[in-house]
């Protein structure tokens, strides 16, 4: 295990925040969208293809069933960093593929029967989360904290703030159980 990104003592505890090396791809639990990706070196989407071609034949087959499609765009230096938005750099940017937003998952997960406008807009905002999260994984923004050098949680992708609350959290309740016992 490498040094601990953070140390923090809390209520005579201490939580050790580590990176977690091996965590799982957000990509492998139940999400609403489906990442198409084009690149030679990196394979992080749902599906994976040979070439730029071969996604847009998928984009008019997704658009032709109804589904929302969004450009998904990787800035590669030295990491990458994806985004529904463009990257400033002409060199080392561009799209690698694209999010589709199935509307068939939108209505089921959302117990609608019409696509509406504002339906839509929260479909928006599910696959701007699923693209925030994976760029978090992608940048290595995966935690885990140990406490005390004993209990230990691992897979919080995103902010260390998350993973810090969780440890803290805890702690709160080996402390409260620790007076109860007494």
């Amino acid at each position: 295990m490498n040094d601990a990104v953070e140390t923090i003592k809390y209520k005579n505890h201490k939580i050790e925040i580590f990176y977690d090396e091996d965590g799982c791809s957000p990509r492998e639990n139940d999400n609403m969208c489906i990442f198409h990706i084009a690149h030679k070196h990196y394979a992080f989407g749902d599906k994976n293809y040979n070439s730029f071609e071969s996604i847009q034949e998928a984009q008019k087959e997704a658009e032709r069933i109804g589904d929302i499609c969004l450009p998904l765009y990787m800035y590669g230096h030295s990491g990458i960093t994806i985004s529904l938005s463009p990257f400033s750099c002409p060199w080392d940017s561009g799209q690698v593929g694209f999010v589709q937003v199935q509307k068939k998952e939108i209505l089921s997960n959302f117990g609608k029967k019409i696509f509406t406008k504002k339906l839509k807009e929260k479909a928006l905002k599910v696959a701007k989360s699923e693209v925030e999260e994976m760029d978090s994984y992608v940048r290595g923004e995966v935690y885990g904290y140990v406490i005390d050098e004993e209990d230990s949680c691992w897979g919080f992708v995103g902010d260390i703030k998350y993973c810090i609350e969780e440890a803290k959290s805890i702690v709160d309740y080996m402390v409260k159980n620790e007076v109860v016992t007494q």
